[in-house]
């Protein structure tokens, strides 16, 4: 395990020098331990790391093994942080908070990340055994670094006494080349690093307990991020909760004022204290101070939560059985061995969870009432607590089958989604023809619905699924459009309906949400025949391309169907609901982003200059099939 903290705690959640140290700089003090530097003032930069979309990939588990700053200077300060294991497939939609911790301020032009590949573990979709990763040479990548050079205009500063978000956007289609007839991936890290990124979604916050105040409306946890269970925490954070705030405390549900009464009332019996874990997830809030607020939607805490020494399980249901589900994709929480050996949390392609008449079923953010060992159904996504087969073997054990108990644990039904094209629509319904559940194509993974309705003729139907759209209209929706939507499967022997849907898109030929991917085997000097002010043109009559293609969730497009290749463009070129990250590079060059396209064209420029090969291009953003023009949000060269 790599230690990377400056000042080791103690106990559940460290000792007051540690308080010190995590936020003592505040203060502006000098304690020995805290810091080779004397009399040095510091801020924080709130490091979040995120993925891109899961792609070819169900499970991809690596180790984040350190984080250093490198300031304009020249000085280097290492971000509190220890080894931490992570999922990037679950981090598409959701962006972790990772280190909260203080360094000395000044303006940082770069970041380098090490990542740990000696126990990666890696699923492509359709496999049922875990992939070879290997590097260039065949071998186990083992600990790679990389750095990222942050947008020369718009570099990480961190301030005294305050925070500064930056993040780390891994993706996962420009870091690996996959070789599918051997289940191998060839890895080639790829990630970029940006200061004070604008985009808005979901943040996953974990850490243990501190304090309530229940008369701010507010509580402060120390992070603990992702599964850790063994590690010291690296930083803290104040969460403010409102009235909608969504609690569960233990497997019971409590909104607003009530959850946070009941942290008060079972901290100041120690039912809740310093070993009790937390899980919010929300927005950051204010950075004006060096210790930044967070803002919740929804709050787990003790057995709702990922806990150290619980045994979890988190996957979708493909099957049910009485009262005996089959799950897929399921990173397990597992207790450690004696020797305590990483990761935390191991991958099982299947495993069967049982549940009884004591089972505790929740709905995550919303305190629903009736919910029953009835209300899991095929197609959920679930969160399970419960007593596992399995203790954490430190790599991944293909062979053992994972089985958990949960008659005496909690079910938490998770938002699920899903895609399909469009059979019929009318006012509240929509019938689609299934395409994928979760990460999970129907066409590559088993899924048996026997049981799932009022009767057997009412079984849910991949061809014929019927979705309640609310107040959504479909009815003049053309049939075969793709769809996506996000909500509930409807109770087991319940169907018609089969889901539930809180939110509906209809995938649009003029704003199509999309990745543009291609990759070009043994790279290339020439991969453009346009690249400039009026955007990126693919050759897609270069000899070296192995695959180009559009994605929108299932559904691919080769470029080499379309009527020429497309432009690629900007997303705005002035001002945009999100941020513009665009990126060149490799791990033994370094990655360049850029915010603004302008810096990012400039170098590409110089970069191609007929020597210096292109291994992968990948863009996300809108495609619009009536120009045949991408506009990406994100644009990415990975080279050779």
């Amino acid at each position: 395990m790599r230690f990377d903290r400056a000042c080791a705690a103690t106990g559940a959640w460290g000792t007051l020098r540690t308080w010190i140290c995590v936020l003592g700089a505040a203060l502006a003090v000098t304690l020995a331990g805290c810091s080779a530097n004397t009399n040095v003032s510091a801020g924080t930069p709130v490091a979040t790391v995120s993925s891109d979309a899961a792609g070819d990939f169900s499970a991809y588990i690596v180790g984040i093994y350190s984080i250093s700053l490198t300031r304009s200077d020249g000085l280097v300060s290492s971000l509190p942080t220890f080894e931490e294991y992570v999922d990037l497939t679950k981090r598409v939609d959701l962006t972790e908070l990772l280190s909260a911790g203080g360094v000395t301020t000044g303006t940082y032009t770069k970041a380098t990340i090490t990542l740990d590949y000696s126990s990666a573990t890696v699923y492509l979709k359709g496999q049922t055994t875990a992939a070879k990763v290997v590097n260039s040479s065949g071998n186990n990548p083992g600990t790679v670094s990389l750095t990222v050079k942050f947008d020369p205009s718009n570099p990480l500063v961190i301030n005294q006494n305050k925070s500064a978000r930056m993040s780390l956007d891994f993706d996962l289609a420009a870091a690996n080349s996959i070789n599918a007839s051997t289940n191998t991936v060839t890895v080639k890290p790829f990630l970029v690093a940006t200061a004070q990124p604008a985009d808005a979604s979901t943040i996953r916050a974990r850490g243990l307990f501190v304090y309530v105040d229940a008369n701010a409306g507010n509580f402060t946890e120390n992070i603990r991020p992702f599964d850790d269970s063994y590690s010291n925490t690296v930083g803290a954070l104040t969460v403010d909760t409102g009235a909608s705030t969504y609690f569960d405390i233990n497997g019971t549900p409590y909104v607003g004022s009530a959850g946070l009464s009941t942290m008060a009332s079972e901290s100041a019996s120690s039912q809740i204290n310093g070993n009790t874990t937390i899980v919010a997830y929300g927005t950051l809030g204010s950075l004006s101070g060096i210790t930044p607020t967070f803002n919740a939607t929804q709050v787990y805490i003790g057995t709702s939560a990922t806990t150290p020494g619980a045994m979890e399980a988190r996957g979708l249901v493909t099957a049910r059985s009485g009262d005996s589900l089959t799950l897929r994709g399921v990173d397990y929480q597992c207790q450690q061995g004696a020797s305590g050996s990483l990761p935390p949390f191991t991958h099982f392609e299947t495993a069967t969870v049982n549940m009884g008449s004591s089972t505790k079923v929740t709905e995550d953010g919303a305190a629903a009432s009736g919910l029953s060992i009835q209300s899991v159904s095929v197609g959920q996504q679930v969160h399970v607590t419960g007593a596992g087969s399995v203790t954490c073997p430190g790599t991944t054990n293909s062979t053992a089958a994972l089985t958990l108990d949960a008659t005496s644990g909690e079910v938490r039904l998770q938002p699920t989604t899903l895609w399909g094209t469009l059979s019929s629509g009318a006012v509240g319904s929509a019938t689609l023809n299934l395409l994928q559940l979760g990460l999970y194509p129907l066409s590559q993974y088993p899924f048996t619905f026997t049981g799932t309705g009022t009767a057997s003729a009412n079984d849910a139907n991949p061809a014929s699924y019927v979705v309640n759209t609310g107040t959504v209209d479909e009815s003049a929706t053309a049939a075969g459009t793709l769809m996506q939507a996000q909500g509930l499967v409807t109770p087991f022997g319940s169907a018609p309906p089969d889901f539930t849907a809180s939110s509906v898109t209809t995938v649009s030929s003029t704003s199509q949400p999309a990745t543009l991917i291609v990759e070009w085997s043994g790279g290339t000097t020439a991969p453009f025949t346009t690249y400039g002010n009026s955007g990126l043109v693919v050759n897609l009559g270069n000899s070296s391309i192995d695959t180009a293609i559009l994605r929108t969730g299932p559904k691919v497009t080769q470029l080499s169907g379309l009527s020429s290749s497309p432009t690629i463009l900007p997303q705005c070129q002035s001002t945009c609901s999100g941020s513009l990250e665009f990126a060149i590079g490799n791990a033994a060059s370094g990655v360049s982003e850029f915010s603004s396209a302008s810096g990012f064209l400039s170098l590409l420029s110089s970069t191609l200059n007929g020597s210096t090969s292109v291994f992968k291009l990948v863009a996300t953003g809108t495609y619009d099939s009536t120009s045949n023009t991408f506009y990406g949000q994100h644009i990415d060269v990975a080279l050779q």
